[in-house]
């Protein structure tokens, strides 16, 4: 399956990522996509934090930006404006809001605590795997997303596939089937590497290959997310073609999101 859209894109306004928004759409057109969407780490009112998600303040001119781009290459690409978020329940008034705002919001479930200043994932316990289940079959429910991102993200530092990854997997097929949400293969993780797990095998912590076993097992919808946090992250076709060889035995169904 040929790459030609990806609704996974970030912009510097999050504070982990580079590059102007332009420079974004630039790539994606060298690369040859036909649709590129930007989901940048959605605002907080209460919880602001730079380093993980843009201002409230910024959303005005972040959306405004793409829909001048989007005018600007309409003969060149297709482009949409969206959010990326985590769910938290206390915050389902908030979330309506911003999907109000844009196109479409994807599902990232980052945080066990819409407060957290730290990445969450890395070496896990089986007790905070199913948290994040947890929060993840909640937002799924919400209806607010387009579709469910990284949903792996758990195996992140992880070197073993322990009951509570294999159980967290069923239950996110399960979940996705049920509510029809798309489930992301996110290349972000194949850019990184494979790292040895226990059992002495070489595998990416997303995606991971026994997670989307799992996945395989279920009728599930999948879309591939760049997860860009630089421009040169669309021009990056070794790392999509990694991800795609490391999944090519399993007979999973591949679909293009419309938003």
């Amino acid at each position: 399956m040929k790459q030609l859209f990806n609704l996974h894109t970030h912009t510097s306004r999050c504070g982990h990522a580079s590059g102007s928004d332009e420079e974004y759409v630039l790539a994606a057109i060298k690369a040859g996509y036909k649709v590129l969407g930007f989901s940048d780490h959605c605002p907080y009112m209460e919880y602001p934090n730079k380093r993980v998600h843009m201002d409230w303040d910024e959303l005005e001119d972040y959306i405004s930006s793409i829909n001048a781009l989007k005018e600007k290459y309409k003969d060149q690409i297709e482009i949409h404006v969206g959010l990326e978020s985590e769910y938290f329940p206390q915050f389902h008034e908030e979330k309506e809001y911003l999907r109000s705002k844009v196109e479409y919001m994807i599902f990232g479930q980052h945080f066990l605590l819409p407060e957290c200043k730290h990445s969450y994932f890395g070496n896990v316990s089986d007790a905070e795997i199913n948290a994040y289940v947890d929060q993840v079959l909640t937002g799924l429910d919400s209806g607010l997303f387009t579709y469910l991102c990284h949903p792996d993200v758990f195996m992140n530092s992880q070197t073993v596939f322990t009951e509570a990854c294999y159980n967290a997997a069923h239950k996110i097929a399960q979940k996705a089937v049920e509510t029809d949400t798309p489930v992301e293969i996110n290349i972000r993780g194949a850019q990184k590497g494979k790292k040895e797990f226990r059992d002495g095998s070489f595998q990416f912590w997303y995606p991971n290959k026994q997670f989307w076993k799992i996945m395989a097992e279920y009728p599930i919808k999948c879309v591939v997310g760049v997860d860009a946090h630089a421009p040169e992250d669309l021009l990056d076709k070794e790392a999509l073609e990694a991800a795609y060889e490391e999944l090519s035995d399993l007979n999973l169904n591949y679909v293009k999101v419309i938003v």
